[in-house]
């Protein structure tokens, strides 16, 4: 019995009790959650708080139905504080269990879906090196695709790279400034790395007058030799690079979506320039497609690239990952992809809070163009980069990240993820221990047999507690886009790890090879639970 199970089975008594109208106004405000504090129970909902509302003359049939129905997955069903709270029961714990021990990680998945998922983030501009916020981009994106795979979407890591247009123009008079042929202005980029590619390839920047094509010949540079190289030491590895410049090589796509504003009387022509009539459909402003001058404008790049991944490359989901200056921007996109037949359902964003470095009282700012940030290498050669991933997890993506850079180079328990590590390593010992003794590790029991015996003891059923709950939690993760809600679990379940470990003696003078398959159990799931923020569990510390 999954939290989702509860809810959909619980929404079938509602619709047998009340009237249709009533039913209707107790679904809309009904929810079933995870409990933050397990004395509470592991699930809890609302719905006697709703039931006092619209119909409280019911509330005492629908509560015993509930209680009859259910009494065979929890061992308990109370009613605490107003909220009608789930103990899971024995029975559920122990098939739990017997799976586990069968299946170890692959326990975890499941085929809920097959769909076909494009996941675009990072997407820095190739005009610098990636800096901490781009950090958080990738750990999102990763995580998230992650446990997308978990419940068997068919993911596609993909960078969208922008190769063409403003900033890459920018990028060549920037670059032209470093060798004197041009004087700075306040938008150009800055930077050592600028300043070296620049005397690197000096001749060839001199040389080549045209903007465009110096800064594609100059980001590509950048791509290859910075944004690659720092994605790989920070753990990050996508399945496609995607050029905004091939967009505009496929002229049939872009008289398709063309056509399609064109029907709809979308479309203005006015000295030059292309303009879609978003006013027309109740947006504040028109955007423009292409600029007087002839060039396409990223918004434009942007509707291209959306309907090719999901007309052209059939992708059912796309998801992207975007800083929280996009909002606007999102916000138009969606409508006009919405005009040429992508729904809301197909399309999500996920929008991300900036990155505020704290080192002792200060808070630095960073810009890329004015040439002050920390670079993800330069934090990466001073901390590993399963920490820096680890840490960037911790915050909801609606709230900016302060990064303690203090904590984060502290190794001790204050710092949650040596903290975590310890957990891993403390395991890992027992293992380690029971060999030396000459004891076999690789022990095979029926694990129907091990469960049943395994179950009685509360500190190893409070372990399994949190296997059960990690489905439920991955459901949720996947239905609000917030990988950051495995965080705080996944602290939860290192204190019961250390709390298990410092409660219960493994190694005795008889030792129980069931509670070694456990531990081994145990500490594999750990293991996979790590990698899932792709962070490498850690054996000994």
């Amino acid at each position: 019995m999954q939290l989702i199970d509860l809810y959909r089975k619980t929404k079938l008594i509602l619709k047998k009790e009340l009237s249709p109208a009533d039913y209707l106004a107790l679904e809309k405000d009904l929810k079933f959650f995870l409990t933050k504090d397990e004395n509470f129970g592991d699930y809890s909902t609302n719905l006697l708080f709703l039931l006092k509302k619209i119909k409280p003359e019911k509330e005492e049939v629908i509560l015993e139905t509930i209680k009859n129905k259910f009494k065979n997955y929890f061992d308990r069903i109370e009613v605490e504080g107003g909220y009608l709270n789930f103990y899971l029961g024995e029975k559920v714990l122990f098939e739990d269990l017997r799976e586990i021990l069968k299946k170890r990680y692959k326990f975890f998945f499941s085929l809920f879906k097959k769909q076909r998922v494009v996941l675009d983030y990072v997407s820095a501009n190739p005009t610098g090196p990636l800096h901490l916020g781009n950090i958080r981009s990738a750990v999102l994106g990763d995580s998230l695709a992650n446990f997308l795979k978990l419940l068997g979407f068919k993911v596609t890591k993909e960078y969208y790279v922008n190769d063409r247009g403003t900033q890459i123009e920018i990028l060549a008079k920037s670059a032209k400034a470093y060798l004197n042929l041009l004087p700075f202005e306040d938008e150009y980029y800055r930077g050592e790395y600028l300043e070296k590619i620049a005397q690197k390839y000096k001749d060839y920047v001199k040389k080549e007058e045209n903007f465009e094509k110096l800064g594609k010949f100059l980001a590509k540079i950048i791509l290859e030799g910075e944004i690659k190289k720092s994605l790989k030491r920070l753990g990050t590895k996508f399945d496609n690079y995607f050029f905004e410049s091939s967009l505009y090589q496929d002229k049939k796509l872009i008289d398709r979506v063309l056509k399609i504003f064109e029907k709809k009387n979308l479309l203005e022509k006015k000295n030059g320039a292309l303009i879609l009539k978003l006013t027309k459909v109740g947006e504040n402003k028109d955007e423009f497609l292409i600029r007087e001058n002839g060039k396409p404008t990223y918004f434009f790049s942007d509707i291209l690239y959306h309907y090719q991944k999901f007309f052209i490359r059939k992708f059912k989901l796309l998801i992207d990952i975007f800083g929280a200056d996009h909002h606007d921007h999102i916000r138009r996109l969606k409508k006009t992809l919405e005009i040429l037949g992508i729904k809301e359902k197909n399309l999500k964003f996920i929008t991300y809070q900036h990155v505020l470095i704290k080192r002792g009282e200060e808070i630095l700012r960073m810009s890329k163009r004015k040439g002050v940030y920390i670079t993800i290498d330069e934090l990466l050669d001073v901390l590993p980069s399963g920490l820096v991933r680890f840490l960037f997890l911790a915050i909801t993506p609606d709230s900016p990240l302060e990064f303690d850079l203090e904590l984060a180079l502290k190794k001790s328990e204050e710092n949650p993820y040596w903290y975590s590590q310890y957990a891993s390593a403390r395991l890992n010992s027992i293992l380690e221990k029971l060999k030396e003794k000459g004891y076999k590790i690789n022990i095979k029991l029926d694990p129907q047999k091990i469960a049943s015996h395994l179950i009685k003891d509360e500190l190893i059923k409070n372990l399994v507690r949190s296997f059960h709950k990690f489905k439920d939690l991955n459901l949720i993760i996947i239905k609000e886009l917030k990988p950051n809600l495995y965080y705080d679990f996944f602290l939860n379940f290192i204190k019961k790890i250390h709390y298990f470990y410092e409660n219960k003696k493994i190694i005795r003078e008889e030792i129980d090879r069931r509670e070694v398959v456990f531990v081994k159990t145990l500490r594999d799931v750990l293991g996979f639970w790590f990698k899932l923020m792709g962070v490498e569990p850690m054996k000994k510390i």
